[in-house]
């Protein structure tokens, strides 16, 4: 008979605590993520505003159902009080205990984003874009690469910066992603040289936190991007 592991995940917004099933062959990389016997592994997300960082944390309430009728304020400074949770990933029931949900107005950057990647001390960054305002979304994102720079003792214990393209249901049918990429050329040059140096995987996809379009495969290869590896 498989064993039963206990999980203790730190995330984003605050701790995961659950208790896994029993442990099969078959088991997806997502799922083997919860099964590691694990404490203090975090990552947060950032985004500039109203790109979807609030939708994620009611994307993952609703056991990544749709969201077709989701429409947040956009979030104060400071952040808002998240009440605990249980989210269902694959098979596995998480109890989600979050801190906060961190805004994206730019007066937030240099306060809220900063203590949180501080705090935080992440192994993974989710990073929300849009096909809205490439400007904002290009200068959010240089900000978060600069603060990679500016603080190495926290940006050490980075392995993972994946950036989600949002909102695909509504750009879908006029444009590619590449056509929104064109506008951050730049960008990605300097996330490519970034990750080389520092030593943390990139990957950018497009998706829906809406409809689920996309999410549940880019955060499985996100999740085993930053989990630890399993005990042999």
């Amino acid at each position: 008979m498989a064993n039963i592991l206990d999980t203790l995940i730190t995330i984003v917004i605050g701790t995961v605590s659950g208790v896994a099933q029993v442990v099969n062959t078959t088991v997806s990389a997502l799922q083997d993520f919860f099964y590691v016997k694990v404490s203090g592994v975090g990552f947060i997300v950032l985004g500039a505003r109203q790109s979807g960082k609030t939708t994620l944390i009611e994307w993952l309430k609703n056991n990544m159902h749709t969201l077709d009728d989701f429409n947040p304020d956009p979030t104060a400074a400071g952040g808002d009080v998240v009440p605990d949770f249980t989210a269902k990933v694959g098979d596995q029931y998480m109890k989600l205990k979050p801190t906060r949900d961190v805004g994206g107005e730019y007066a937030m950057w240099e306060t809220d984003w900063m203590d949180l990647f501080r705090a935080a001390q992440p192994r993974g960054i989710i990073f929300l874009i849009d096909h809205n305002d490439p400007v904002l979304h290009k200068d959010a994102l240089n900000f978060v690469m600069q603060m990679i720079e500016d603080e190495p003792s926290t940006a050490r214990h980075l392995k993972a910066f994946y950036i989600l393209v949002n909102k695909s249901d509504l750009w879908g049918d006029a444009m590619t992603l590449d056509d929104i990429l064109t506008n951050f050329r730049n960008e990605q040059k300097r996330l490519r040289g970034q990750s080389e140096r520092i030593g943390y995987k990139y990957e950018i996809a497009e998706g829906s936190l809406a409809t689920n379009r996309g999410v549940s495969e880019f955060m499985k290869k996100f999740f085993n991007t930053v989990r630890p590896k399993p005990q042999k």
